[in-house]
């Protein structure tokens, strides 16, 4: 059953239950108010024949006695419209009556007769009858039920006839109001199905409104989006690292055909093919390397804690000295805490101050000053060019100027993302006194301590105006060590 037919069929059930909720209670309330009226009806009658010295009684008794018992049908008094009256006498025999069906006489109502008491009401058959006592015996008051039965059986038809068209018309204005709420439920399975049956994601989502369903398609049209972006991210990764990786595979290739070819190659040749095969390889590992990393840093669920930016930057430092024999300072001023996952954040400033080393020929310091959720790197080299500024932080790009340096074009790229997904951000300018300038910022710890201690690089021993603090505990680890 759909949706649709569900919602009617509910609105539909619903208004029947009502209906006849309704129509019980309205029948009911009937019955016994007309119950009541007719009742009340004969006690009213009943009271006239009650008086105490019993003239009514005798007179009308009298009256009906000398009628002749021949005549058909009910013969009503004038005073007594539509109530039969039937005289019995102490010993419980019927001496007169208004009809010539008797009522029937029964135990009580000879106890009644002979020796008086409280007025009875009493059912039989058609007929509901009072037995009052008076003197000289007792009068029974009749009335017939049929006319009020034939009210509550045409109430009853027009109750049924009125709760089935109700329920009808409930039910099919339910699968219109069904029909409208879920247009937008359909459209959207509709485009699912179109999704799943061609596996494109640029179907047309239809807009809703601000209600559920509304919600609803606003949000799988954001899934869309989000699922193009990284479907779209995947393909430009897949086809820039085949690119990236068809370089060095190519020279790979051609070397290794040259010493097939050649086995007796003079021995400078040899050294100098094999040089050129290393550093293939290198430049291979290292690509492979940034890949691996560029896709761990999209699935890395390393638990976020307090981090020292500080401790960190030393370590990427010492690191970044013993790759390059380039001498680093860090100098940190204040409080350095974040909250992030030492693993990426440590990568993070890998990347930067390897790129800082790559592009800084000259022997000055590379500068790396930490300040209250913030760390700045800075090198000495020819800075961004204007056309490149929009770019660095793009997987794969390298500038002109970088094309004859080694590097595959992640390690910014990878920076940026990290950063991103820390809350933070990474800025790239050109520093007013040269050279390029990258910024970290990153939400502070609420509970950061004031710290701070200067590193000049240059060597593994480093020289701290303040004591250094304890190495934390996530630095113990293999990967993150020196």
């Amino acid at each position: 059953m759909t949706l649709r037919a569900r919602l009617a069929f509910a609105l539909g059930l619903l208004t029947a239950v009502a209906v006849t909720t309704m129509a019980v209670v309205g029948y009911r309330t009937t019955a016994s108010r007309l119950k009541d009226e007719i009742d009340s009806s004969l006690l009213g009658a009943a009271s006239r024949f009650a008086d105490p010295d019993g003239n009514y009684a005798r007179v009308v008794c009298s009256q009906l006695a000398r009628q002749d018992p021949g005549d058909e049908g009910r013969r009503e008094l004038a005073d007594l419209p539509g109530t039969g009256v039937q005289c019995v006498s102490p010993a419980g025999v019927v001496v007169a009556r208004s009809s010539t069906d008797p009522v029937k006489v029964d135990a009580a109502d000879r106890a009644l007769a002979s020796a008086g008491g409280r007025t009875r009401l009493r059912t039989v058959g058609d007929d509901r009858i009072a037995t009052v006592a008076v003197t000289g015996g007792a009068v029974q008051l009749s009335r017939d039920l049929e006319e009020a039965r034939d009210v509550l059986a045409s109430l009853r038809l027009r109750f049924s006839v009125i709760g089935a068209v109700v329920t009808a018309l409930a039910a099919l204005l339910g699968w219109l109001i069904a029909r409208r709420v879920t247009r937008p439920v359909v459209e959207l399975t509709a485009a699912t199905e179109s999704i799943v049956a061609s596996g494109r994601l640029d179907a047309d989502v239809p807009a809703g409104g601000r209600d559920e369903t509304g919600r609803l398609a606003a949000s799988f049209a954001s899934m869309l989006a989000t699922l193009r972006r990284a479907r779209d991210q995947q393909q430009r990764l897949a086809q820039d690292a085949g690119h990236e990786l068809r370089t060095p595979l190519t020279s790979l290739r051609a070397n290794v055909e040259v010493l097939r070819r050649h086995p007796g190659l003079p021995a400078e040749t040899r050294d100098q093919v094999l040089a050129e095969l290393d550093s293939e390889l290198r430049e291979l590992s290292h690509l492979t390397d940034e890949l691996v990393a560029l896709v761990a840093a999209e699935s890395d669920d390393e638990a976020m804690q307090p981090v020292d930016l500080a401790v960190l930057a030393g370590r990427a430092a010492r690191r970044a000295q013993r790759r390059w024999r380039h001498p680093v300072q860090v100098t940190v001023e204040g409080r350095t805490s974040v909250v992030g996952q030492p693993r990426r954040l440590l990568r993070l400033l890998d990347n930067l101050l390897d790129n800082a080393c790559k592009f800084d020929p000259s022997l000055e310091a590379i500068e790396v000053t930490v300040r209250p959720g913030a760390v700045e790197v800075r090198d000495h080299g020819p800075g961004i060019a204007p056309a490149d500024r929009d770019h660095v932080f793009d997987r794969f790009y390298r500038s002109p100027a970088a094309r004859t340096r080694p590097g595959s074009g992640l390690g910014l790229s990878i920076a940026h993302e990290v950063a991103v997904g820390h809350g933070g951000e990474l800025t790239a300018s050109n520093h007013p006194g040269g050279g390029a300038l990258f910024t970290l910022r990153l939400p502070l710890t609420p509970d950061d301590g004031a710290s701070g201690w200067n590193q000049a690089g240059g060597g593994d021993d480093a020289h701290r105006s303040l004591t250094e603090p304890p190495t934390p505990s996530y630095l113990d680890r293999p990967d993150l060590s020196v």
